[in-house]
């Protein structure tokens, strides 16, 4: 598909990418500012057994991002669980959705690269083993 081209005031040219040309790399930039928000150290992630059944939930008061790796894989619960700080007024169904197809799309290079993340800013395990902690490949 061809860019579309026209110039602003200063005369540079300015490129219109059509929307199919970003559809392919969309989850790329939400995977992109999940990563960003992780590295900004701005939430802990707990991993915990004692989540009353859920997969894991955000304490907004406390910054902190709650994981059981025993119901759910633990990327795929720290992808939805960011998608709802990153996208606060998106309904859960459409959590779900993104974080699904996210996931399913993710390659092991990407799957590493979350685990990693969770071990490295995991501030405490409660019924979780760090060792046995690992990733889930299809």
């Amino acid at each position: 598909m061809k860019n579309q081209n026209k110039q602003n005031s200063k005369g540079k040219k300015i490129k219109y990418f059509r929307v199919r040309e970003c559809k392919g790399n969309m989850s790329d930039l939400i995977f992109r500012r999940i990563f960003n928000l992780l590295s900004s150290g701005e939430f802990d992630i707990v991993l915990t057994n004692k989540t009353h059944g859920e997969a894991g939930y955000v304490d907004y008061e406390n910054y902190s991002i709650y994981l059981n790796p025993k119901v759910f894989p633990a990327e795929e619960t720290l992808i939805h669980e960011a998608l709802h700080i990153i996208k606060p007024n998106l309904d859960e169904k459409s959590i779900i959705e993104m974080s699904s197809l996210m996931f399913e799309r993710l390659n092991d290079n990407k799957r590493d690269k979350l685990m990693a993340y969770i071990k490295a800013l995991a501030t405490k395990y409660t019924g979780v083993n760090k060792k046995t902690l690992s990733c889930y490949y299809n």
